[in-house]
């Protein structure tokens, strides 16, 4: 090991950064891990790094002192938060940040650890590798988190790993989701249902065809309104009348599926939102596993069980089987799990 790197005893103190570029739901469940953190060492001061356009996600959590992010397409983005490295003692990079890495190496800054690139020559700068990957284990991610930072920083994050967190809506932004919601026809004390049928990569959003039927479904036995959110401009008309696609951010996005009587999403950053708000939720698994990624509590998780799944990304994004894992669930699947919930 270098000679700037110091195994942990006691982190009360200390300056720890820890890093995640992930969307919502990777950031989501660190939380678990970076809540008994702080419990066992109380004083230290955590520091969680991520991109813009997810940092709304956490940085109202209490227990993690300060969130940075980095700011996307804009120049010099990654080295802006270079001063902020400068307070740190230790670094634990869950991804490969190279920009980040080589700064922290030429200040000689202590304690750096991250997941290895071999062949890379900033590898050999790394104090310890982080080999605990999600995408590698089958187990719960949250699970696998505190078994990565437990390791990097050498201590054990024991406990239960499976209650994670979300940041909160204040009294103003409820206000303007009341203000939302009512411009599309739904009252402060009205049920409905939200439905997500889009994710970041359009091979995983649900088909608007079973969406749809999945609407007149619900309208028909439970006479519910269903309200569609999401981050995509989309003309969903005639799937629902009710819609807030492209109308909220991610704040306003948590109180909408709070207030909701459940979720319906494919496996994406709204099922992790419901899942550490305890709202009930549909999620639908195409390319990975509910094992890993499906809430512990008050999740209905519809998985097809192929045999090409899971699968990585470059099979994914040249799907020879026609995407059936997310096209072949089907709206009379979800209705039938609905019945669970309503």
């Amino acid at each position: 090991m270098k000679n700037n790197y110091e195994k942990c005893k006691n982190l009360n103190g200390r300056h720890i950064l820890i890093e995640s570029g992930g969307g919502v739901g990777d950031l989501i469940m660190f939380t678990p891990a970076l809540r008994r953190l702080k419990e066992l060492y109380p004083s230290c001061i955590l520091t969680f790094l991520t991109i813009d356009k997810t940092v709304d996600v956490i940085n109202r959590i209490p227990y993690i002192d300060k969130v940075i992010c980095i700011k996307r397409g804009r120049f010099m983005g990654r080295y802006r938060v270079v001063p902020e490295l400068l307070k740190q003692d230790y670094f634990v990079f869950t991804e490969w940040q190279p920009q980040l890495l080589f700064c922290a190496w030429l200040l000689h800054l202590p304690n750096r650890f991250s997941v290895p690139r071999l062949g890379n020559p900033l590898t050999k700068t790394l104090h310890k590798y982080i080999t605990d990957i999600v995408s590698k284990d089958v187990g719960f991610a949250a699970k696998t988190n505190a078994r990565l930072i437990s390791k990097a920083l050498d201590i054990h994050l024991d406990g239960d790993m499976t209650h994670c967190d979300v940041s909160m809506p204040n009294k103003e932004e409820q206000k303007e989701v009341d203000l939302l919601l009512q411009n599309i026809g739904i009252h402060k004390n009205d049920d409905f249902i939200a439905l997500s049928p889009f994710t970041s990569a359009e091979g995983r959003d649900w088909p608007l065809s079973e969406a749809k039927k999945l609407v007149q479904m619900i309208q028909e036995k439970y006479q519910l309104p269903v309200v569609l959110i999401g981050n995509k401009d989309k003309d969903v008309s005639k799937v629902s009348k009710y819609s807030l696609l492209k109308k909220t951010s991610i704040i306003q996005l948590i109180e909408v599926i709070r207030r909701s009587k459940c979720l319906v999403s494919p496996d994406s950053g709204p099922v992790h939102i419901a899942g550490a708000l305890n709202v009930p939720c549909v999620a639908l698994f195409s390319r990975d596993l509910p094992s890993r990624w499906a809430p512990k509590y008050n999740c209905y998780p519809i998985y097809l069980h192929y045999d090409c799944s899971p699968c990585e990304s470059e099979t994914f994004n040249n799907c020879p089987y026609q995407l059936k894992c997310i096209r072949n669930i089907t709206a009379e699947m979800v209705m039938e799990t609905l019945k669970l919930i309503l």
